[in-house]
Parts: C-alpha cells; sequence; structure tokens
C-alpha cells in the first residue's frame, strides 16, 4: 500500500511511516491474518508498507457454551426449556450438544466452526480505520468528508495478490495507480501490478523510494563536490537525516557566495546557511569557512545550473540580512538591552526573561560559593546578567538556534572577558546527551543554573511531563545538568541546588515545596538511570546506587563505577548474596530496613556472634572514611572482606531463636551490618550468575 500525500515535513515522515507499519501489523495479528514481517520505506510524498499476506484467515473452532450443565437437564435426564432455548437459538438439536468444561465447572455447549474470512474483505474494512488511527502534532481538512491526516491524501495505491483492495478515504478510492516524480516525470501516473513492478516504475520515474539509498546518495555526492571543490565538507548528521525526507530524487548543486560576506562569523554563516536554506559549509584546511556552499536539490543533473543561479541569489539575500544584524546590533551594549528582557514572558505563571535573569544571578552565585570558586563569582554573575540580551537582537529573532551564541560573540566585540563571553555563548549546551558540555567552566555553571532555574519553575507550577508528552523539554534539560556535572566532574548537591533555586521564585508559586522537591527527585532518578545505563553500565549495578546517591550525579558515577570493577570479585559476589539474605530476613521478621540498631552484647551465646560484632566495628569506620575520600572501591573492598565472619555466622547461628530476647538481638547485628552496606550502595539489586 502507498499512501500518496502532499509533501509531509520531513521531521514528520518517519514517524509517520512506523505508525502506519505498527497499525498494520496488529491489525493483521487480531484478525488472525498471517505474514511476513512488513517493510516500510516513505518520501516526503508517499507513505508504503509492503508484506506477504495469506489470501485468507484460517478456518477454526470456538467453544460456544449455554447454561450450566446441572439446569440443562432435569431429573429424568430430559432437557429443560433452558437446553431448549439454548439449541434454538443455534438452530441445532440437543443431541448435537455436549459437556463442555471450564474453570467455572460444566456447562452445556458445543464447538462452533468458523470459516476464515478473506484477507481482502478484512482489509477493505480495516485500512481505513488505520488511516484515521494515525497521529500527528498537527492535521488538515481539506474536502467535503473532513477527514483529518497530516496532509492532503491524493492517491492510495493498495493490492494484494495483483489486486486492487477495494475502499475510499477522503474522497480518495484505493487503486494500482501511483505517480512518478512531480517534476522530473512530470506528475505521471504509474500502473502497478505488484511490488517489484512497483519498485521498477518508481526508479524509472525518477524516485528513490528507499530512504537508505537517498542517504547513501546524497553523502556520496557531497563528498565528491567538496573533493572536487578541493574544501572539507563540514559535517551535520540531523541535515542529513532531514534532506533524507525532503527530496525524492536527491542531487547535490554546488554554489559560492561574495567573499565579503566572510567578515561575518563562521557561527552566522553556517546558520545562516542551515537553518533556512539546508545548505552544507565547506572549509578549508585549517577549518574556517570559505565562500562555497552545497544544496541538496529534488532534480537531476541536467537542471544544476539554473538551480545553482537561483540558490545563489537566495543566500546573497538571506547573508546582507545577517551582514546587516551584525553592524545593527552591536551598536547596543548588552548592558543595554538586559531592561528590554521584561516585555519577554518566560513562562505563564513564571514572570519575564528578566525575573528569570536576576534568578540566574542568584544560582550562579550559589554554585560558585558551593564549589568553592570564590574567583569566578564577579565574573559569572556579569555572565548570568547579560545571558539573555541576545533574545532582543535582531539576528537572534531571524537566526533562533544562534541564542546564546551571538551573546557570547556580542560579548567578546564590545570587549567583556573571556569569562563572561565563553560563558554566553555555551550556556544552552548541550542540547542533547551526544552535544558536548560547555569546555569552560563559567559556561557549565551558567548551562546548570539556565537549565535548572526551568526545571524547578516548571515543577514548581505542576507543569511536570506525563507520558510521552514534554512540551517544555524537561527531560532533555534535567539530562543536560546531570551530562554537565558529570563531563565537568562538579560534585554539588541536587537537593540544595533544587531548594536554593524553589526559594527565588518566592511569591510565584503556590505549590508545598516537599511535594514539588519529592516530584523533582522522582524524575531526576529515572533521568539519571538512563545516563547511566548509555554510558554502558548494567541495569542492577545502576539500580544499586541511584537510589542511595541520587542527589550527587558524579558520586553516584563513582559508586558504580566501584561496584562494576568489583563484581567479578568471588568475596564481592559472596556478600552481594549475603546482603540479600540479610535484607529479607529484616523484612520478614517484620522490621524497617533502617534505623537504630540496638545491641546487647551480653546475650551474645557463641563466638561467632562476637567475631562478627567485632568486625563490624573495626570496619565500618574504615567504609566510612573511604567514602568521604569517594574512594568507593577501597571500600567495597573493606566490605567484601568480611565474607568469612558472614559466612561463618550463618554457618554457626540460628538467627531467629526462640529466645525473644536472643532472636532481637542477633536481628540488630545484622541490621547494623546492613547499615554499613546501605552507606554504599543497595548491592540486593545486583544479580549474581548461578555457579
Amino acid at each position: 500500500m502507498e499512501v500518496g500525500c502532499e509533501e509531509i515535513p520531513a521531521r514528520l515522515v518517519e514517524d509517520t511511516v512506523e505508525q502506519l507499519k505498527l497499525r498494520l501489523s496488529e491489525s493483521l495479528s487480531r484478525n488472525l491474518i498471517k505474514h511476513d514481517p512488513i517493510r516500510s520505506c516513505a518520501s516526503p510524498r508517499r507513505l508504503v508498507v509492503m508484506s506477504q499476506l495469506a489470501a485468507r484467515q484460517p478456518d477454526r473452532t470456538e467453544v460456544v457454551t449455554g447454561p450450566p450443565y446441572s439446569a440443562a437437564f432435569d431429573q429424568d435426564h430430559q432437557p429443560t426449556g433452558a437446553a431448549r432455548g439454548f439449541a434454538s437459538k443455534y438452530r441445532l438439536d440437543i443431541d448435537q450438544l455436549g459437556v463442555v468444561e471450564t474453570t467455572k465447572g460444566q456447562y452445556l455447549g458445543f464447538e462452533k466452526k468458523i470459516v476464515g474470512l478473506a484477507t481482502e474483505g478484512i482489509l477493505s474494512a480495516e485500512l481505513p480505520s488505520i488511516l484515521a488511527s494515525l497521529e500527528f502534532p498537527k492535521s488538515m481538512r481539506w474536502e467535503q468528508s473532513q477527514f483529518s491526516f497530516i496532509r492532503p491524501i491524493r492517491w492510495i495505491l493498495c493490492l494484494l495478490g495483483g489486486q486492487v483492495v477495494p475502499f475510499v478515504i477522503a474522497g480518495v478510492a484505493a487503486s494500482n495507480q501511483s505517480f512518478g516524480h512531480r517534476v522530473l516525470a512530470n506528475n505521471a501516473s504509474i500502473s502497478v501490478t505488484g511490488s517489484d513492478d512497483y519498485k521498477r516504475s518508481l526508479e524509472e520515474s525518477h524516485v528513490i523510494l528507499d530512504p537508505h539509498k537517498r542517504l547513501t546518495k546524497i553523502e556520496f555526492d557531497l563528498k565528491l563536490q567538496a573533493l572536487n571543490s578541493k574544501s572539507n565538507l563540514l559535517e551535520d548528521k540531523s541535515l542529513l537525516d532531514t534532506l533524507v525526507y525532503l527530496n525524492e530524487h536527491p542531487a547535490v548543486v554546488s554554489g559560492t557566495f561574495d567573499s565579503e560576506f566572510l567578515r561575518l562569523p563562521q557561527e552566522v554563516l553556517v546558520s545562516a546557511m542551515r537553518e533556512h536554506q539546508k545548505y552544507f559549509s565547506l572549509l578549508d584546511g585549517q577549518g574556517r569557512i570559505l565562500p562555497k556552499f552545497l544544496a541538496v536539490v529534488d532534480s537531476d543533473e541536467g537542471h544544476l545550473d539554473k538551480i545553482r543561479a537561483g540558490h545563489e541569489r537566495v543566500l546573497r539575500a538571506r547573508l546582507a540580512d545577517a551582514s546587516f544584524f551584525w553592524d545593527v546590533d552591536r551598536k547596543v551594549l548588552l548592558e543595554d538591552r538586559v531592561d528590554k528582557l521584561r516585555r519577554i514572558t518566560f513562562q505563564m505563571g513564571l514572570g519575564t526573561v528578566l525575573d528569570k535573569t536576576n534568578r540566574l544571578v542568584n544560582l550562579v552565585d550559589f554554585q560558585a560559593r558551593s564549589l568553592k570558586r570564590a574567583e569566578l563569582r564577579a565574573e559569572l554573575k556579569q555572565a548570568a546578567k547579560l545571558c539573555k540580551a541576545d533574545l532582543t537582537t535582531e539576528m537572534v529573532r531571524e537566526f533562533t538556534d544562534l541564542q546564546g551564541i551571538m551573546g557570547g560573540l556580542y560579548a567578546r566585540s564590545q570587549g567583556l572577558s573571556e569569562l563572561v563571553a565563553s560563558a554566553i555563548y555555551e550556556h544552552y549546551r548541550p542540547t542533547t546527551l551526544e552535544d558536548q558540555s560547555p569546555q569552560s567552566m563559567g559556561g557549565a555553571l551558567l548551562s546548570v543554573a539556565d537549565k535548572l532555574d526551568s526545571v524547578v519553575g516548571s515543577f514548581s507550577i505542576g507543569l511536570i511531563p506525563t507520558g510521552s508528552k514534554d512540551p517544555l523539554a524537561l527531560r532533555r534539560q534535567t539530562m543536560g545538568i546531570i551530562k554537565v556535572l558529570l563531563d565537568k566532574e562538579l560534585s554539588i548537591s541536587f537537593r540544595k541546588l533544587f531548594l536554593k533555586s524553589y526559594s527565588l521564585y518566592r511569591t510565584k508559586v503556590s505549590r508545598d515545596v516537599s511535594v514539588s522537591l519529592r516530584e523533582f527527585e522522582n524524575f531526576l532518578k529515572e533521568r539519571l538511570r538512563y545516563i547511566l545505563k548509555e554510558y554502558g553500565f548494567r541495569y542492577d549495578e545502576v539500580n544499586s546506587v541511584v537510589d542511595i546517591s541520587f542527589d550527587n550525579p558524579l558520586d553516584c558515577l563513582n559508586r558504580v563505577k566501584a561496584i562494576a570493577a568489583m563484581r567479578g570479585s568471588a568475596d564481592f559476589a559472596s556478600v552481594s548474596q549475603s546482603f540479600k539474605r540479610i535484607k529479607n530476613i529484616i523484612v520478614k521478621a517484620g522490621l524497617e530496613i533502617r534505623g537504630d540498631a540496638n545491641i546487647n552484647t551480653s546475650l551474645f551465646d557463641c563466638d561467632e556472634e562476637r567475631d562478627l560484632q567485632d568486625v563490624i566495628r573495626r570496619i565500618a569506620p574504615r567504609v566510612r572514611r573511604a567514602s568521604r575520600r569517594g574512594h568507593y572501591q577501597l571500600a567495597f573492598e573493606s566490605m567484601a572482606s568480611l565474607r568469612p565472619q558472614i559466612d561463618r555466622f550463618f554457618d554457626k547461628v540460628l538467627v531467629m531463636a526462640e529466645d525473644p530476647g536472643v532472636r532481637q538481638n542477633r536481628l540488630a547485628l545484622l541490621r547494623s551490618l546492613l547499615q554499613v552496606f546501605l552507606e554504599l550502595a543497595d548491592v540486593s539489586e545486583i544479580v549474581v550468575a548461578a555457579a
């Protein structure tokens, strides 16, 4: 099936065809239609799914039950009214019914044979519903039936065994017709008989259906053009992914622009070409931008000269605008722009961007003091005050992706310190886990403050992500904070950061701080788990430390590294098993895991109890001292050294003794051991392979 549309936005094509594939697979399974794996592919104008399907459902039997068997016959074994009514309903004789055993007892019933339906009829009924069920951020209505879809549907090709599967949706009837490239094939119609014929006909009509083939062609042509122009391509995976779904027959055209525009910052040139025009930039051997560009166009080599001239003309106008903005914006100092931020709303219910800026000044100062980086305080506060000022510039209004970057560039051009300029320049990083964290310490601390203020503000008014919805990108921003803290090895308490940030909102929030903090901590744990797993740690290693040390991501990382290094040790494996045993004993005894352990040594009646008590007293200070210094592997090694005493204790001592006093004392002893473990990690989470 091919659904032909007006051009679908590139960012939505892949998700839409994946939805179609999933919905079709669910429908086929629900209707018991055997099928091969469904393949999907897409272009800007078409969503395509293909599979080998069985021609019909298999025949099957279904057990139909009626009244309880005890109510179906009277004392003389004659059918009752209930039995006769059941038989009549299904037009059967009484002797065609029998006993059906169920979990609820015996019932009168029979096996009903159901002949499988033809797949064509099922698809005719199901496909309109499948298409109607697809979800989009925004959809359109364009014809009389008011059907809603991502873009107007212009044709539907749907074949089963070479025959059209008949259905109508949005006023379009399914047929055996597709259409070639809009320009290169003049949108000519194509009659299709099957999948092989379909692919061949599209290729002849200048449509490369497979996205991977389009990507390969684009990558090859880009590298070839860069090589021919003796330049280096500025790699851009995100732009490549977009261009795959902007073209059905991609070709690459090279163009140039006036070298006078090289006076603009390289960031401005790259953004002007990338964001608005979807061009790739070219660099010289020293990484400097050249007055050249590469454009991916939906055409072939026969039209490139005219296309090149058109692209050069459009880019010239775009760069002229950027040049004008660069000159005009620099005439106003960033300091003089700050007050204009009071006219820009940060978030409904959370004040203006000027309010946010004032909070950032406080937050970066708090971080610098907490990290004992007093030498950064003055310049960090200046950077925080100015970091949003570029939102009022013409350049950022036109090229929104340059926010922060332009602020840093303007700061340098206005003679501000490098610390201030680099902090402003970098403070939006990282935008993803793959993105680099800020290189400068000033940029790192301002990045944490900026993201934290947004997240805490949202939690303070109840704007918390639910399900897959996260309109304020709080998940991404929280992971950005964690990434910066880990990459820059910053040891700081999230709880303290949260409470400080929360206090800066003052009267703007009405929710109880303890509620927001609890919700935020749960949210934080999930983000931290995700990141540590992305770093390559096993799920059980991550789970063993996150609940204990999530407040300090760097501390959490160091703990999980130590566990990963120790888990191969036989002593550690044995002790972790003992930990699980101890934890289970205490839980079954109805005691809290955490709490005071009051031990009465006079109740000890064997050496194994005294030995375990002595070694706990000796090891506990050593473990705590190593933990305070961040030497977690040494702490875990100390814990693992307890193995002989723990093993002897469980071999010789009955914990659940008959004497209540002795029993409680032994539980208290184990509980004291558990407390030492839990200061490091919950090693009961560690999965130990069977010997």
